[in-house]
């Protein structure tokens, strides 16, 4: 949803316009098109856009939301996607293959709609970086690929290839891991720098293949001020949190001094009493010496 903020965001965001690089005046096929903003993005600069995905419901809802002459919304799946053979120009998957465990299937069925010398852009996030090395578990995801699987498979199909890794940098990163080395990361472990073509552990891989010529598609940064990431929201987040438990704590111990100095009260109050105590009993003490002093005269004294 486009509503939604922070590094997800950035990621969908990012992709969509580096994807627009490779489609003016292109027929283009948006396989899970989902929400519709990112078939949107691509309707204005492509000649054409399909967005196609397997909910009814997302499909009625981006046609009521994203209008426009140069884009339609078709209910189907990524290994039966309603368009002809060899009809688009470029296919663009997003957040897709990492959804099922029909992979094969899915990459044949979009060659079927590709025009031989058509261009793929494709997404798929590393099993290693996004799932094993944090321990995380995305409910949502049937089968993750690792880095070489991914590569296999869409190498296998087609001739050529270029990979590009993305992950969260403070905003987003997509860099070639290979072509004409256009970037490099360094990083500091135990001591020692160490440099990588591209962008270090990436958590996405993106792949633009076909089985023509590629076209040159740039890399870069989307960037996002630090006071808008998740980070720094966490951060804000978390000392909101503090101050009010110090809030509480605070409050709990001016309820114990209050506590404390009843307390006292009732200590001296029961001292008071006690020496009021003492005092009649001396005073107790002191009449009943009086009154057992003898009444009576000796009978010899007269």
């Amino acid at each position: 949803m486009p509503e939604v903020q922070g590094n997800i965001e950035l990621e969908h965001l990012h992709r969509y316009l580096q994807a627009c690089e490779l489609v003016p005046g292109q027929v283009v096929l948006d396989i899970a098109s989902g929400e519709g903003y990112g078939s949107a993005i691509l309707a204005g600069k492509a000649a054409k856009v399909s967005g196609v995905d397997i909910s009814e419901e997302a499909v009625t809802h981006a046609k009521h939301r994203y209008v426009r002459n140069n884009l339609e919304f078709l209910v189907g799946s990524c290994t039966s996607i309603p368009l002809p053979d060899a009809s688009v120009d470029v296919v663009v998957s997003f957040e897709t293959i990492e959804h099922h465990d029909q992979h094969e299937k899915m990459i044949q069925e979009i060659k079927r709609v590709l025009k031989p010398a058509g261009l793929l852009l494709i997404s798929s996030p590393d099993k290693y970086t996004y799932s094993d090395e944090p321990g995380f578990n995305n409910s949502y995801h049937v089968k993750e690929l690792y880095q070489h699987e991914f590569k296999q498979l869409i190498n296998t199909h087609f001739a050529n290839a270029v990979y590009y890794g993305q992950r969260i940098v403070y905003g987003s990163a997509i860099f070639s891991e290979s072509r004409q080395a256009e970037a490099i990361t360094y990083s500091k472990e135990e001591g020692v720098i160490k440099h990588t073509p591209g962008l270090a552990k990436p958590t996405f891989w993106i792949a633009l293949a076909s089985n023509g010529a590629l076209p040159d598609l740039t890399v870069g940064l989307f960037e996002q001020p630090i006071e808008d990431s998740e980070m720094h929201r966490w951060k804000d987040n978390e000392l909101a949190t503090a101050t009010d438990l110090l809030r509480q704590k605070d409050e709990h111990l001016a309820t114990a001094a209050d506590l404390l100095r009843q307390k006292d009260e009732h200590l001296a109050t029961a001292a008071e009493l006690i020496r009021e105590r003492d005092e009649l009993l001396a005073l107790v003490n002191a009449k009943l010496a009086r009154s057992i002093q003898l009444p009576w005269k000796l009978p010899w004294k007269k």
